[in-house]
């Protein structure tokens, strides 16, 4: 990669880790729901403008739009929601660590669907993923608390964005990067607004701070739509592998993210876990274990 992508490397994690801390400062006034469909329904406005301005269509039919809606709840919907309630029960920095383990679930969910070939470091690193999980839970002390349903959560969340890493490899391989983020997240929003009156909770009776609007906003614009544009860039320009490191760094980001700004600190456990489930990143990416074949 040239200096150029590792800066764009760089701040796409600082983009990702910073959505968590987003997240915590705004959940504390908005509805996990509501803060979601903001969250899809800003970034879907952004990516509108994008695509016209670099001329991307998009779908014009029930039929075309199909593989969005789904890819929009597997990928948008469902994850979101999940960690969004995580993040009323754990801190920035732990949410961003669990969020971590999601190339770990996907590489099972394509293997177990005959979608993915049982590579030995992938499989390797997908067992030491899990264990790191276990650590992060701390089965010495099971106690069903906050932070066990909140690591439950996020991961439900991890296996959720492992799905819809099936669904685009069955269902949308062929279509250009940024009409599939820009037609998922205007899919989200549409199953979000429609879902919101049923299952949503009332609205505020009255507004969020300026803290937790200005959080929405970096969220939508910054943490989403201005983060898909770099990361499929980063794919295009240096490869769908390189542009996966993301995953490595963003906790890190996260973390310094949530320290410097709520104080957050993580157990010796949790410290544990979390540099386990980098471990099983590192395997799984493949590079390091050549390199150790090779020796």
């Amino acid at each position: 990669m040239t200096r150029q992508h590792l800066g764009l490397l760089a701040l796409l994690s600082v983009l990702w880790g910073g959505s968590f801390l987003f997240i915590g400062i705004a959940v504390e006034q908005i509805a996990p729901l509501h803060l979601v469909f903001l969250r899809v329904a800003i970034a879907a406005a952004v990516m509108i403008v994008v695509l016209r301005l670099m001329g991307v269509r998009l779908p014009t039919n029930l039929a075309g739009w199909r593989p969005y809606l789904v890819m929009g709840t597997l990928n948008n919907v469902i994850p979101f929601t999940l960690i969004f309630y995580a993040q009323t029960e754990i801190s920035v920095s732990l949410a961003a660590i669990v969020n971590s383990t999601t190339p770990v679930f996907t590489f099972l969910i394509l293997a177990a669907a005959g979608a993915e070939r049982l590579i030995a470091n992938k499989l390797v690193g997908a067992l030491v993923g899990i264990c790191g999980v276990v650590i992060l839970v701390d089965p010495t002390h099971l106690v069903f608390d906050s932070a066990t349903k909140g690591i439950m959560l996020s991961t439900g969340a991890a296996i959720s964005y492992g799905f819809s890493g099936l669904w685009a490899k069955r269902h949308l391989s062929s279509t250009p990067p940024l009409q599939s983020a820009g037609s998922q997240l205007i899919s989200s929003t549409l199953i979000l607004g429609v879902l919101l009156p049923f299952v949503g909770p009332p609205l505020p009776t009255q507004m969020p701070n300026l803290s937790a609007i200005a959080s929405v906003l970096a969220l939508a614009v910054f943490s989403t739509a201005w983060a898909y544009v770099i990361f499929f860039r980063l794919i295009t320009e240096a490869g769908a592998s390189n542009a996966m490191l993301v995953t490595l760094l963003v906790p890190v980001s996260a973390s310094l993210l949530g320290w410097l700004v709520m104080n957050d600190s993580l157990s010796a456990h949790q410290i544990f876990g979390a540099l386990t489930i980098a471990a099983a990143l590192i395997v799984i990416d493949g590079r390091a274990w050549k390199y150790i074949k090779g020796k």
